[in-house]
């Protein structure tokens, strides 16, 4: 019974790259995001639970945005760790822009920890992965795991979204590819909306998520689905979503 409980845990860490795209939706002007929250349903095979997501507003006009995984009834029986990823941003032309990122992962056997800064002038991050040090060159287009959808949502929002982005992930960059697949209404626990599909895939092409996004939610993912060598590994659907105001 534990193994099925660490694969929800496994394979739920793909929505981590996913869930930052709320951010995105909140931004008025290029200088301003609204604080929101957000909670999704979120589903591996057999076992349930719930993504809850939030982003404030610093004093430093950069911004904060956090997610925690909370299991299901059933798969907390199995564990007490923590999934939760935190990016510091700022916007640069209308665009977040990782400025800190920081991964907790105590589930299971194998833990994981990472903080890490990106240095956008001299285009280096550094920092520790698992206690060992992080020092390695920025590509072009370059974000960390989490802040990639604000990426992706803001360009799809301003008709500028590129086919190629590379990802901070664990120790390294990797490229994601991306592209556009049709539109579909959808039914999701928090209504019915009209979206746009959004693809994205590891060079590879062994992992891909789609994006369900609804362009009268600012290109926010209503539904989310991540797969791994052709097998759906994850299913998450928005259930609720709050604009908070400022102060």
């Amino acid at each position: 019974m534990a193994r099925p409980c660490k694969q929800f845990f496994t394979n739920v860490k793909f929505i981590a790259g996913l869930m930052l795209c709320l951010v995105a939706l909140t931004a008025q002007s290029d200088d301003a995001v609204m604080e929101f929250s957000a909670v999704y349903d979120a589903k591996v095979k057999i076992l349930g639970g719930k993504i809850e997501m939030s982003t404030r507003a610093n004093d430093d006009n950069e911004y904060t945005f956090s997610y925690e995984v909370i299991p299901g009834k059933f798969a907390s029986l199995f564990t007490d760790g923590v999934l939760k990823e935190t990016t510091k941003f700022d916007l640069q032309e209308g665009r977040p822009r990782t400025l800190h990122y920081e991964l907790v992962n105590t589930i299971g056997s194998n833990p994981r920890n990472a903080i890490v800064d990106f240095d956008w002038d001299n285009k280096q991050v550094t920092g520790s992965y698992r206690k060992r040090p992080v020092n390695i060159e920025m590509p072009p287009n370059a974000v960390d795991r989490a802040a990639l959808q604000a990426l992706l949502m803001a360009d799809l929002r301003n008709d500028s979204l590129r086919t190629e982005y590379a990802i901070y992930n664990k120790d390294e960059f990797e490229t994601v590819l991306v592209e556009r697949k049709g539109t579909e209404t959808i039914k999701v626990p928090a209504g019915t909306f009209s979206t746009i599909i959004l693809h994205h895939k590891s060079s590879d092409g062994d992992s891909e998520t789609f994006l369900w996004c609804a362009e009268e939610l600012g290109f926010l993912p209503v539904r989310i689905q991540s797969k791994d060598e052709g097998k759906t590994v994850l299913n998450a659907r928005l259930k609720t979503f709050t604009r908070h105001t400022a102060g």
